[in-house]
């Protein structure tokens, strides 16, 4: 995909699935389709490479949370020894910023799925669709127990992917100590 190889779970869950979307009363999260006929993963991955433009330019957009400027993607530039690859957050607005979220596709929905059971037994979400908690800035314990993920954190190694600003440096903080 753009030049990197297709992250092997990834590869399944396109094969089974073509595309998914979780979506509650202001959407979640989607898979971008991936058939015979729409290649979302170019599309969303090219139409956002701009030269050598960090977080794009290193990464495979995978999903979004739709009609947003936030997406998913995975780092083939990390992959472990299986051909597993990380997945970071993006937040694309004005301040665009990357926050690690799982040390493979496999983590990240683990890891979305007890978002998910928060956020069903969230009373305002129940009452009228509004969050308490976001993902995936609102749950760094959940993101925390992917120890492989805080190694990779605490080593460093998305450091050149990183805006090393405030908001990775908060992250770094919240999801070490969680």
């Amino acid at each position: 995909m753009a030049g990197h190889p297709l992250d092997p779970v990834l590869a399944a869950l396109y094969k089974r699935m073509g595309g998914l979307r979780i979506a509650g009363t202001d959407g979640e999260f989607l898979l971008h389709r991936l058939d015979d006929q729409v290649d979302g993963l170019a599309v969303a991955t090219n139409s956002r490479r701009r030269g050598t433009q960090e977080p794009f330019h290193s990464s495979v957009a995978f999903g979004c949370i739709p009609d947003l400027a936030y997406y998913y993607a995975v780092v083939p530039g990390l992959a472990d020894e299986r051909g597993l690859q990380p997945v970071i957050y993006i937040n694309a607005y004005e301040e665009r910023y990357v926050l690690p979220v799982a040390s493979d596709v496999d983590r990240f929905f683990d890891t979305l799925s007890h978002y998910l059971e928060i956020l069903v037994v969230d009373e305002g979400y129940r009452r009228d669709g509004m969050r308490g908690v976001d993902f995936p800035t609102g749950v760094p314990e959940l993101i925390a127990r992917d120890r492989r993920l805080v190694e990779m954190l605490v080593t460093g190694r998305f450091d050149f992917i990183m805006n090393p600003g405030n908001e990775y440096q908060d992250w770094l903080a919240r999801v070490t100590s969680a």
